[in-house]
């Protein structure tokens, strides 16, 4: 087997659309072939092996545009009280391959362990560097997201002819045909309990990030972790003060058993919170619909506009499936948030019933108007739901 320092020598690499562009470059991290759906992220120099480690970037072949990626390199693995990573979303890369302008060979940070290369090597992910990502960017802007193949070949590996390449787009599958959720939903069910916690909060998994979970222990909240297909009476038997529907990847519409669980949480007024996949959800099981995005929104600059009282903020975002808000018309549901730039749905919400949910990420949006108050909104109709207006439990 070769050695990380070997394979950090330059290797060819190269990207191939399924619109027949085909984008050489150099290899790092594991040569290999994968196939996946081409996306791109505008997060800056900060983040990368967060958005790496989410779980709703499985299947994807990842493209960050900021032009240096891996300056800080790679934290420890630590867990913490929980047993969670502290510095990363999951517990491996979820991302099926990664595409940057340059990959620094040499980061400095007083926490960094490895680098971007040790990272993708270890965990068997490729990547490609030396490529135009503005050209290739503007190109999925252009056209939409696409599905593709990254390739970095062993040192002396026979390289393709163009034609070899082209033929080779025949044989991949569009990961989003893919059960993605299921693929990454964990497979029993997890607690995760706070020294003097004052309720219990049952967490639908369809790819949550670690974070969404701190963000409830830190408000003193039992959690319970279950699987997506969790069934609404299995739910139910936990006896929950509420319920959160995860982000995750994926066509929402292939989540079946979410949405019947879904359901009855609204029929029966459980206070729900959803997030990014679980707005999706949470449309869809309230008689709506849902769209795939042209080419999705992705990256920590997305404005959205509060609706309810006209407030800004700029947040987190990771999809590619969207909320149709007229499909909502009758649904008894209302929008919630709103895009700033193309204006589709951010967030619906219930004006009776404690039940809510969000497109963008509430639990990465540090700044002057942080969005982790919604966790705070959430807990509060949980109070409000157990307690009622005079501090009694109902």
């Amino acid at each position: 087997m070769l050695s990380i320092e070997e394979f950090r020598r330059k290797r060819k690499a190269v990207l191939v659309l399924k619109n027949g562009s085909i984008f050489w470059g150099t290899g790092f991290g594991a040569s290999k072939k994968i196939s996946g759906e081409v996306v791109f992220t505008t997060f800056t120099a900060a983040g990368y092996y967060c958005a790496l480690t989410d779980p709703s970037n499985q299947g994807q072949i990842y493209i960050l545009t900021y032009p240096l990626i891996g300056n800080y390199g790679i934290p420890a693995q630590e867990r913490d009280e929980y047993g969670l990573l502290k510095h990363f979303e999951s517990d491996s890369i979820k991302c099926a391959g990664f595409v940057v302008h340059e990959a620094c060979k040499n980061p400095s940070h007083h926490e960094s362990v490895e680098s971007i290369h040790d990272f993708l090597f270890n965990q068997d992910i490729p990547g490609i560097e030396g490529i135009d990502t503005r050209e290739l960017t503007r190109m999925l802007r252009s056209e939409g997201v696409q599905i593709g193949f990254l390739q970095v070949f062993n040192e002396n590996e026979k390289i393709p002819s163009t034609e070899e390449l082209l033929e080779e787009l025949d044989k991949i599958e569009d990961p989003n045909l893919r059960h993605l959720v299921q693929e990454v939903s964990c497979r029993e069910i997890r607690r995760f309990t706070p020294p003097k916690c004052n309720g219990k909060v049952v967490i639908v998994d369809c790819g949550v990030k670690n974070n969404i979970i701190r963000e409830l222990l830190q408000r003193k909240v039992e959690v319970i972790l279950v699987p997506f297909d969790t069934s609404y009476d299995t739910i139910a038997s936990f006896a929950p003060d509420g319920v959160l529907i995860s982000n995750g990847p994926g066509d929402p519409k292939q989540c079946v058993e979410t949405i019947t669980a879904t359901k009855k949480l609204i029929e029966n007024d459980i206070p729900t919170m959803g997030i990014c996949l679980g707005n999706q959800i949470l449309g869809l099981a309230a008689g709506g619909d849902t769209f795939k995005l042209k080419y999705g929104h992705r990256g920590g600059n997305k404005t959205v506009l509060d609706l309810r009282n006209r407030r800004a903020f700029v947040t987190s975002q990771n999809h590619g499936y969207a909320v149709d808000e007229s499909s909502l018309k009758s649904s008894g549901f209302l929008p919630m948030f709103r895009n700033a730039d193309d204006e589709t749905n951010e967030g619906i919400y219930h004006p009776i019933k404690p039940i809510f949910a969000v497109q963008f990420h509430p639990e990465a949006c540090p700044g002057p108007k942080d969005t982790t108050y919604l966790f705070d909104e959430f807990i509060r109709n949980i109070a409000f739901s157990k307690f009622g207006k005079n501090g009694e439990e109902n």
